[in-house]
């Protein structure tokens, strides 16, 4: 086994279990730092098509009320450049972002996997692909703004699909990518036992830091511009998991709910590149 990254055969277990598959180990390269799974044989050809991310039952107005204040915070970040600007959200799971970039953008379009949404994606007039291949062979530069969130720790191949996502550009144009922090404070600051047998999932199959997402980057032949450290879990949050091992501390001890306290508490993660998510944005 060789390390995605850096082609190391030099690894170390991390501490704690993948949470929905115990068969599966996390490492972590001695050299580089990259974090993954010790076996991606349980991620089929049609995995993702058939959404195999998801709970059968899961109710698709509830996925996007879950998601809404992440698509807010992505929407009020990002307006300045999809003010009437091309936009594909690559990954676009039930369409959140897009519904709210579509009042302002140019044009939205969509990138999605799973099968069973086109319908919803009809509904809400979302023009979605469902393969990356028939965005490529149509072979038009066309997006200003490329944006894909949390979808790259889920791919066998990322720097392939980053180089082939760079293809569909505008010559200024930008790619936005999000990703959960390898290097997640709960992980390797407070080594928190029960965050590290909660969090580790058999659908994310590399965990980035800023370290080797840039690498990541490079080793696509393409620039980075800015990394960008974001806690979307607040104090309360990790209190509570310190204090009862549990998550969802930001929804009981709403006491700790303060912004400057939390604004204070980022800030000083992001100094360390502990947060729980890192933001990047990739040119040409």
């Amino acid at each position: 086994m060789k390390c995605y990254l850096c082609g190391s055969k030099e690894f170390f277990y991390r501490k704690g279990s993948v949470r929905d598959n115990k068969k599966i180990r996390v490492i972590e390269c001695k050299k580089c730092s990259l974090v993954s799974l010790d076996s991606k044989n349980h991620i089929s050809d049609r995995h993702y098509q058939e959404g195999g991310m998801h709970d059968k039952n899961e109710n698709l107005y509830n996925w996007l009320k879950e998601g809404e204040s992440d698509d807010l915070r992505r929407f009020d970040f990002l307006k300045k450049k999809i003010k009437n600007k091309n936009i594909l959200d690559f990954g676009c799971g039930a369409g959140g972002f897009l519904i709210k970039a579509k009042t302002i953008a140019n044009s939205v379009e969509g990138l999605e996997l799973e099968e069973s949404l086109q319908k919803h994606f009809n509904e809400n007039d979302l023009t979605v692909w469902p393969r990356l291949e028939e965005l490529l062979e149509r072979k038009i530069k066309k997006y200003d703004l490329i944006t894909s969130f949390h979808v790259f720790e889920h791919l066998a191949d990322p720097i392939l699909i980053l180089k082939n996502l760079s293809k569909l550009l505008i010559k200024e144009g930008e790619i936005i990518i999000e990703v959960p922090n390898s290097d997640d404070a709960l992980l390797t600051l407070y080594e928190n036992e029960e965050f590290s047998n909660f969090t580790y999932w058999s659908q994310h199959l590399y965990l980035f830091n800023n370290k080797t997402i840039e690498d990541l980057v490079k080793k696509a032949g393409l620039k980075l511009n800015w990394i960008k450290q974001i806690q979307r879990y607040s104090l309360s949050n990790h209190l509570y998991w310190l204090s009862k091992g549990k998550p969802g501390g930001h929804k009981i001890w709403t006491f700790f709910e303060d912004e400057d306290l939390n604004d204070n508490y980022s800030q000083k993660l992001a100094s360390m590149g502990k947060c729980d998510t890192i933001l990047v944005s990739i040119s040409l």
